[in-house]
C-alpha cells in the first residue's frame, strides 16, 4: 500500500501548485507549441509562463533522459525542480547517471503511468484530435492503444521503477498521484494534500501488462525472424543510408566523439578499387550492417526501448524493435535491467573474474 490522492482538477493544477508553494524552482514538462496539436519539452521557472502545459500527452519530441542529461552533465541543478517523466526516460537518464552523464540531486521525479506514445511521424501528419480521444478511452480500459510506436505496444515496463510520485492513469477515469519516497511526501504535506492509503495501480493495470507482455512476444518473434542470419541483416539494414540519426537521437549514445564518425571511415580511393575487385559492386554508402552492429554491441545492455531511433530514420528500418528485443535478451543473460536501480553495476564496465561458465553442447 502506498499514500495516493487523486487529482481531479488535473495533473497541470498539481504541477503549478509545486511552483506557486515554492516547493520546487522549476518544471520540466511537455509544453504545447502555439498550435495545440505540437508540443516540446520545456525547462518552466517560477513565475514562468505555465499556460499550455501538457504532461500527459502521448508524444515524445525527445527522450527526457537526454534533456535531463544535457541539464545537469557539469554538476547538480542548483535549485530543486520537479520533472515528469515517462519510464523509458527515467530509466535512460538513470543509465546516463550511471555513466557520469548527469547527476541526480535536486531532482523531484514524477514518473507518468504510460500507455504509450504515438510515432512522430502520426503526430505530424495527422490531426491530433481525430485519435487522442480514443487513446485516453483505450487506457481506462486497460487496452494497448492502436497505432502507437510498436515497441510501446510490446513494452512491459510501462510502470514507473524508482519515481518519487507516480501518476496512475491506467484503469482510471481521474489520475491518481502515488507518493512513495521521502522527498514526495515531503512536497504533499507541503501542498496540504490529504492522502489515503491506497493501490500504486489500478487492477486493469496488470491486464495490460499481461497484453503488452504477449504483444511483446509476438513482436520478438517477427523481428528475429527477419534479422536472422547475415542475409536478414543485410537485407532489415540494407535500406540504412548512413545519416546516423539514430544515433543522434538516442539517450544511450552520448559519446562526443564517435568511432562510426571518425576519419577509420573515411576511406582513401584505393580502398574502393580493392573492394571492386574482390565483389565486383560496391553499395555505397559501406559499411552499414556494421554500423548498426556497432551501436548494438556498445549500448544493447542499456537500451530502454524508447522507440527514438526508430522515430527518426528516415527510410523506415524498425531500429528500435531489432534493438529493444534483441537487447532484452542479451540484458536478461546478464540479470540486467538498464535503469532500475543506480546501484547496479552496467554490465559492460563490470569485470567479473569468472561469468558466462555454462558451456552448451
Amino acid at each position: 500500500m502506498a499514500k495516493v490522492v487523486e487529482i481531479p482538477e488535473g495533473l497541470e493544477a498539481f504541477l503549478i501548485s509545486l511552483l506557486e508553494k515554492g516547493i520546487v524552482s522549476g518544471l520540466v514538462v511537455l509544453k504545447y507549441l502555439e498550435e495545440s496539436s505540437k508540443a516540446s519539452y520545456a525547462l518552466v521557472p517560477a513565475g514562468g509562463d505555465t499556460e499550455g502545459l501538457a504532461p500527459l500527452f502521448p508524444f515524445m519530441p525527445a527522450n527526457a533522459g537526454k534533456v535531463l542529461s544535457r541539464l545537469t552533465l557539469e554538476g547538480p541543478f542548483p535549485n530543486p525542480i520537479a520533472v515528469v517523466v515517462r519510464p523509458c526516460e527515467f530509466r535512460a537518464f538513470v543509465e546516463l547517471v550511471k555513466l557520469e552523464q548527469g547527476h541526480m540531486e535536486n531532482l523531484l521525479i514524477i514518473g507518468l503511468e504510460c500507455g504509450g506514445v504515438y510515432p512522430l511521424g502520426k503526430m505530424v501528419k495527422e490531426n491530433v484530435g481525430d485519435f487522442i480521444g480514443a487513446y485516453y478511452e483505450a487506457l481506462k480500459k486497460g487496452e494497448i492503444v492502436p497505432d502507437i510506436r510498436p515497441v510501446c505496444q510490446g513494452c512491459d515496463l510501462f510502470q514507473p521503477v524508482g519515481a518519487d510520485i507516480v501518476v496512475s492513469v491506467v484503469g482510471r477515469g481521474v489520475p491518481q498521484l502515488a507518493f512513495l519516497t521521502e522527498k514526495g511526501l515531503d512536497a504533499a504535506e507541503k501542498l496540504g494534500l490529504e492522502l489515503k492509503e491506497g493501490e500504486v495501480f489500478a487492477p486493469l493495470s496488470q491486464a495490460l501488462l499481461e497484453a503488452r507482455r504477449e504483444r511483446k512476444g509476438q513482436i520478438a518473434e517477427e523481428i528475429k525472424g527477419e534479422v536472422k542470419g547475415i542475409e536478414g541483416l543485410e537485407r532489415v539494414f540494407g535500406k540504412c543510408i548512413g545519416c546516423h540519426c539514430c544515433s543522434h537521437v538516442c539517450p544511450i549514445c552520448y559519446c562526443k566523439d564517435c568511432f562510426f564518425e571518425s576519419a577509420t571511415f573515411d576511406y582513401e580511393p584505393i580502398s574502393y578499387t580493392e573492394r571492386l575487385e574482390r565483389k565486383g559492386t560496391l553499395r555505397v554508402p559501406m559499411d552499414t550492417v556494421l554500423f548498426h552492429l556497432g551501436r548494438m554491441t556498445h549500448m544493447a545492455t542499456s537500451c530502454v526501448g524508447c522507440g527514438m531511433c526508430e522515430d527518426a530514420c528516415p527510410v523506415g528500418i524498425p531500429v528500435s524493435q531489432i534493438f529493444k528485443f534483441i537487447g532484452s535478451d542479451l540484458q536478461e543473460l546478464f540479470g540486467y535491467v538498464p535503469g532500475r536501480s543506480l546501484q547496479e553495476e552496467l554490465p559492460l564496465t563490470t569485470y567479473r573474474l569468472e561469468e558466462f561458465s555454462e558451456v552448451e553442447e
